[in-house]
């Protein structure tokens, strides 16, 4: 039996009636762009929409400091550690709330009390007191069965040397992506002072350097690990304690400055808000973050579903606090330059399962065994003070990869109306350099046209 497979590719993406029955969508692209094409000015694989970076590779001034720093150190046992400490984090789980604690808690007891045909509001204060002492071993128990035990991760010497080991060549790709999408689209842009807040072995620093150069006089960077700063500087000393820091303008602190004077071109938080014990603890460090901002913050997690949904925490905080300026006087209007079209609710995390991520390809530090070219998943925020401006054009942006098959393109994207939208491009219905431009995307790519109508995602 001849098999389909253009119908069966379009099967994944949902039941093919809907296809068949769906409402066309408008699609509409400048006729400027579309003259720059026809006259091979621009070629469509480089549409201004395209956000690819070349596969990202850790510089070899760092990888060679790298290798100063782990000289007479067991490098096959720290990598495999480095491993181990990696595939932790990406499991990590937001903290448990007390609030959460206490009502399960409340559950167990009365499952304990249903099993025991008591009934609790016939018992004395007394009797339930004693009750919930002669049962709190096993209600503690319960808990810790049922609920994620969530601990801080201590970074001394030695976890700071795995971390270093097994994160930086993926965050160097993940920060250096996002900051070339800001110069690209902002390239008038020329930071001058750079915030990172958890700066862990300094990547922050290497990944601006490497887009803006010394454009940046001051890089500020917190981590509360005294010794994860120490192996920062020391990287920035080429391996060699003696040596001079070879970007002289890079300061180290434990803790947030309390002083809210200072404004910072550039406000990064990597992979640090699911270090913190708590939502209240979260929210009142991104509030400091933003009143530290100048222009961009920049907030990234690990692009599972716990780390999307800090992420779209953090998104729905700073958007709400623009809205409440009666509350906040104080906090300037935001909107999301990136990766999101508006500033309205996320329709994935509103309507979906899975969560919206983006993926970077990267070369792995040369201690970890082959260096084949891998893959990083990871969920961000790129905030810009001031309201969306106008001239803005909100293109869609591509939030999955796209479906290439022949004389069609399945894309699947996130619009300005804040939906999801799911497009079948072909030349005959949206044109031929529309189309063309959909077979040249990928997945975070923009799509430099608007998209109306269509089949909603929800």
């Amino acid at each position: 039996m001849k098999i389909n497979y253009n119908f069966l590719a379009l099967s994944l993406f949902g039941n093919i009636r809907k296809y068949a029955t769906k409402p066309k969508c408008s699609i509409c692209m400048e006729s400027q762009l579309i003259d720059h094409i026809k006259d091979h000015e621009i070629k469509p694989r480089k549409h201004p929409g395209v956000m690819k970076i070349r596969i990202a590779e850790v510089p070899v001034v760092v990888i060679n400091a790298m290798k100063a720093v782990l000289k007479d150190k067991p490098v096959k046992a720290i990598s495999f550690g480095g491993s181990e400490l990696a595939r932790y984090l990406k499991a990590r789980h937001v903290p448990v709330e007390e609030d959460q604690i206490r009502y399960k808690g409340n559950e167990i007891q009365k499952q304990i009390e249903a099993k025991l045909g008591i009934d609790s509001s016939s018992l004395t204060d007394e009797q339930q007191e004693e009750l919930e002492l002669k049962y709190k071993n096993y209600v503690i128990k319960r808990l810790k069965e049922t609920l994620y035990s969530w601990k801080p991760v201590v970074y001394n010497e030695h976890e700071a040397l795995l971390y270093m080991v097994a994160r930086f060549a993926p965050e160097y790709a993940v920060l250096r992506k996002i900051f070339t999408e800001i110069k690209t689209r902002d390239p008038d842009f020329n930071p001058h002072y750079m915030f990172d807040f958890g700066s862990g072995v300094g990547t922050g620093t290497w990944a601006a350097r490497a887009v803006w150069g010394d454009v940046i006089q001051e890089h500020f960077n917190v981590d509360s690990s005294g010794d994860m700063n120490d192996l920062a500087s020391l990287l920035l000393r080429g391996g060699n304690e003696e040596a001079e820091m070879s970007i002289k303008t890079v300061f180290y602190r434990q803790f947030l400055p309390a002083s809210q004077t200072l404004k910072y071109d550039v406000v990064v938080s990597a992979y640090t808000l699911l270090e913190l014990p708590s939502a209240r603890t979260r929210l009142e460090t991104i509030i400091n973050l933003w009143n530290k901002t100048n222009r961009y913050l920049i907030i990234v997690e690990q692009g599972t579903n716990t780390g999307f949904k800090v992420i779209n925490e953090a998104r729905d905080f700073i958007l709400q606090l623009g809205k409440g300026e009666e509350i906040h006087p104080s906090v300037t209007v935001a909107h999301v330059f990136s990766p999101c079209p508006h500033d309205l609710p996320c329709p994935r995390f509103m309507h979906d399962t899975t969560p919206c991520n983006f993926e970077v390809s990267y070369i792995p530090l040369p201690f970890e065994g082959r260096c084949d070219a891998r893959k990083e998943r990871f969920s961000y925020v790129v905030f810009k003070k001031g309201h969306r401006p106008a001239s803005d054009v909100q293109w869609p942006r591509i939030v999955r990869t796209p479906l290439v098959r022949r004389k069609h393109t399945v894309c699947r994207m996130c619009v300005a109306a804040g939906k999801l939208e799911e497009v079948v491009f072909t030349a005959s219905k949206h044109g031929k350099i529309p189309y063309w431009c959909a077979r040249s995307s990928n997945w975070g790519d923009l799509l430099p046209m608007t998209v109306e109508g269509g089949k909603t995602e929800e």
